[in-house]
This record gives structure tokens, C-alpha cells and sequence, in this order.
């Protein structure tokens, strides 16, 4: 059985890099729990508990974790 608990993330990211808001090195703030990420935002956050990552973390992550 297969988790797709990140795919919509998974799909939101792909979309903004082929619309050209994101590329590969790109930093994006994501809040995540565990294995899951529940959102993320490439504009600047200020707030303390959001993690920042690359666009290639993220997409990593989503492939290690479904």
C-alpha cells in the first residue's frame, strides 16, 4: 500500500517551478510534522517554527517519506 500523504505538496511544488516561481535551489519555508509536510511558502515567513529547506530538500524528502 502506498502513503500520499505529500503528494499534493508534491504536485503544488512541481507546478511553481514549471510556472517559474521555483527552481532546485530556490529556499522555501515548510511546516512540517514528522514525515509529513502539511505546507509550505516561498515567501519569507517570519514565524519561529517554520523550517526552511531547498526546493531539492523538499522534493527529497517527499520521495524518502511517499
Amino acid at each position: 500500500m502506498h502513503n500520499h500523504k505529500n503528494y499534493g505538496v508534491y504536485k503544488d511544488i512541481k507546478q511553481d517551478m514549471r510556472d517559474g516561481r521555483l527552481m532546485l535551489h530556490d529556499k522555501v519555508w515548510v511546516d512540517r510534522y514528522e514525515d509529513y509536510i502539511i505546507s509550505y511558502t516561498y515567501r519569507r515567513e517570519e514565524i519561529a517554527d517554520l523550517e526552511v529547506m531547498t526546493v531539492e530538500e523538499v522534493l527529497q524528502f517527499i520521495s524518502k517519506n511517499g
